[in-house]
């Protein structure tokens, strides 16, 4: 398939899919329509891209998904692997979650401690 249908199956704009394919992640054949040898697309690239937007909503860097996406997509990572994965990408999320609400706690404290009679500093003519 081309990239104008792959993007219409993956949900996916032609810029993403063409970006994703410039990092590597997916890899598109030259076809010989033509001069012009337009890029194919199999299945291969629609189960990758899938896989790619699981791990964005995931919160997986596209370095992280990157290491991780053949294995992933080959069905070559174990059940232990993956809950591995998922469980030190919840650590990560809950730790940020923890940074967050500390910063939410100054930011209150701050904001408590405004005062409305506080004056103004004099602009200088």
């Amino acid at each position: 398939m081309r990239i104008g249908e792959l993007a219409e199956q993956t949900g996916m704009t032609r810029d993403a899919i063409r970006f994703y394919e410039r990092l590597g992640l997916i890899k598109p054949e030259r076809g010989q329509e033509g001069r012009h040898g337009y890029r194919r697309y199999d299945t291969t690239a629609v189960r990758r891209l899938g896989l790619i937007k699981q791990g964005k909503t995931l919160g997986f860097s596209l370095e992280e998904i990157r290491e991780l996406l053949d294995a992933w997509a080959n069905h070559t990572l174990k059940p232990e692997q993956k809950r591995s994965v998922l469980a030190d990408k919840i650590a990560v999320v809950d730790r940020k979650i923890s940074e967050l609400q500390t910063l939410s706690q100054e930011l209150r404290l701050a904001m408590s401690n405004v005062r409305d009679d506080c004056h103004q500093p004099s602009e200088i003519a």
